[in-house]
């Protein structure tokens, strides 16, 4: 699923290529992803819009249409599991799961979506509250560990949670509980102040790592993280450390990775570098 930097990455790729322009028309291939509106109210609500901004909230990428008449309209997009968008010059073929279409004269944005778990609504209603952003200043290790401190859940599941933590899925806080050391199965409000700063000092430099290494693939025309099948490389390198790695060896100390469930979601672990001191 994308993720915090998929989604930052996708935003800052779009963004200076589509900004200041108008939508001249809209096609809905695939009508689900624009419910509860009507494919013809979605593409008539857009059409002649022009984008003023995206800006990332969590998962979502919200954008910012001024339309004919000079009135404010959002739309907030979700990828889903396997959503991705897609640059295309005019008479170019579209892709196979290509389910809306937004044409900008001599180019056309096309919303990609295998398995139609996507969204795009209109308005900012479908919005859920969310917590911090890992991205913003504000978010702290104290801020952290104010989100954590009364949490009994897993920490793993707590860092999936969007009302705690904000764009954080199952890749990356699998990666970055490896990273600092952390038991995935550990109760978040037994964190210490100590956990807290280390956590901290990996989740964010990861996060910032991924947006940059995704806008590269994105603009090599290469695949995102997402989207490699836990196979980019080696660790360290834009690569995974325990991620859909079950029983490869650990890259630290060779020890097999382990994948279990929690909350219905793989989550992957060293049982070594991560081993419960509580």
């Amino acid at each position: 699923m994308p993720e915090l930097p998929e989604v930052e990455a996708f935003g800052r790729w779009l963004l200076p290529r589509i900004r200041g322009r108008r939508v001249a028309e809209v096609e809905v291939l695939k009508p689900r992803l624009v419910r509860p509106l009507e494919a013809s109210q979605f593409r008539s609500r857009l059409e002649g819009c022009r984008l003023r901004g995206l800006d990332r909230r969590g998962k979502s990428l919200v954008w910012d249409w001024v339309d004919p008449e000079g009135r404010p309209l959002s739309m907030v997009s979700h990828l889903g599991m396997t959503g991705s968008w897609t640059i295309l010059s005019e008479g170019g073929s579209l892709p196979r799961h290509a389910a809306v279409v937004f044409r900008f004269g001599d180019q056309r944005v096309v919303l990609d979506d295998p398995r139609q778990f996507g969204s795009l609504r209109l308005g900012m209603e479908s919005m859920a509250a969310l917590g911090p952003e890992p991205l913003e200043p504000g978010f702290t290790p104290e801020a952290l560990g104010r989100v954590l401190a009364r949490d009994r859940r897993p920490i793993k599941v707590c860092l999936m949670d969007p009302a705690r933590v904000a764009g954080v899925g199952n890749l990356y806080a699998s990666e970055a509980l490896f990273l600092a050391g952390i038991d995935p199965t550990r109760a978040a409000h037994s964190l210490t102040p100590d956990d807290h700063h280390r956590l901290h000092g990996v989740l964010v430099p990861l996060l910032k790592s991924a947006v940059e290494r995704n806008l590269q693939a994105l603009r090599a025309g290469r695949p995102m993280l997402y989207q490699q099948d836990g196979q980019p490389g080696s660790a360290g390198d834009g690569g995974l450390w325990v991620y859909d790695r079950e029983g490869e060896p650990c890259h630290r100390c060779r020890t097999p990775i382990i994948r279990f469930t929690q909350s219905g979601r793989s989550t992957y672990q060293c049982p070594r570098c991560q081993r419960s001191c509580v």
